[in-house]
C-alpha cells in the first residue's frame, strides 16, 4: 500500500504539470486528466521521477470507465493505483491490483452518510474527501464577493460553526437542532 511518508500528494493535468511533480520532493503524484495518447508520457515521466503514480480514471478520456479500462490501466500503464467515485471501479482496481483511492464528495451531511456507506461497501484502501479546505473556500468567497456568506453542510457542531464563522461567514445553515438553540 502507499506510504504517505510526505502529507503533500500533487495532483497534475498535463505533462509540464507531471515534469514538474517529477522532480519535486513528493512521493505520490494524481493524474487529474489527459487521455490515451498521453498518460503513457505523463505516468512514464512520473514514474523515472520515482514517484507512485495513480490515474483518476472518471477523468482521463480514452479510456471505459469500466472493468477493461481498469485492466488495460494497470496492464499497459502500470500506475500503483487508480482514483474514482465509482464503487465499481473501485473492486476492478483491487481485482487488478491496483491501490484504490475512492473520491467522495460531502456538500451536507446527506452526503456524508452516502459517503460512508458508498466506502464501507467498496472498501477502497483510501478515501479522497472534496471539499478538503472548506474554510479557506469560505474565506477566499468573502473577500471576493460582495454578498455575505452563508456556510452551510456538515455544520454539526459548535467548532465546525465557530470555524465557518471565524473564516468569514456571516451565518451558517445546519439540521443541527442542538445548533439552532446554542449561543454561538
Amino acid at each position: 500500500m502507499t506510504k504517505f511518508d510526505r502529507p503533500v500528494v500533487a495532483a497534475v493535468k498535463d505533462l509540464a504539470a507531471a515534469g514538474r511533480a517529477a522532480a519535486s520532493p513528493v512521493r505520490t503524484v494524481f493524474i487529474l486528466d489527459g487521455n490515451i495518447l498521453t498518460l503513457p508520457d505523463m505516468v512514464g515521466v512520473l514514474q523515472r521521477g520515482g514517484k507512485e503514480v495513480f490515474i483518476h480514471m472518471d477523468l482521463v478520456g480514452g479510456i471505459g470507465r469500466d472493468e477493461a479500462g481498469v485492466r488495460y490501466v494497470a496492464r499497459i500503464l502500470k500506475p500503483r493505483g487508480i482514483l474514482t467515485t465509482r464503487s465499481s471501479l473501485v473492486k476492478c482496481a483491487l481485482d487488478a491490483g491496483l491501490v484504490a483511492v475512492q473520491r467522495i464528495f460531502l456538500v451536507d451531511s446527506a452526503s456524508l452518510k452516502s459517503g460512508i456507506k458508498q466506502v464501507s461497501a467498496a472498501k477502497p484502501h483510501l478515501v479522497e474527501v472534496m471539499p478538503g479546505l472548506v474554510p479557506r473556500a469560505i474565506s477566499a468567497l468573502s473577500r471576493e464577493l460582495a454578498q455575505p456568506i452563508i456556510a452551510g453542510g456538515m455544520i454539526e457542531t459548535l467548532e465546525d460553526a465557530a470555524a465557518a464563522l471565524r473564516a468569514g461567514a456571516r451565518a451558517i445553515s445546519t439540521t443541527s437542532e442542538t445548533l439552532w438553540c446554542s449561543k454561538i
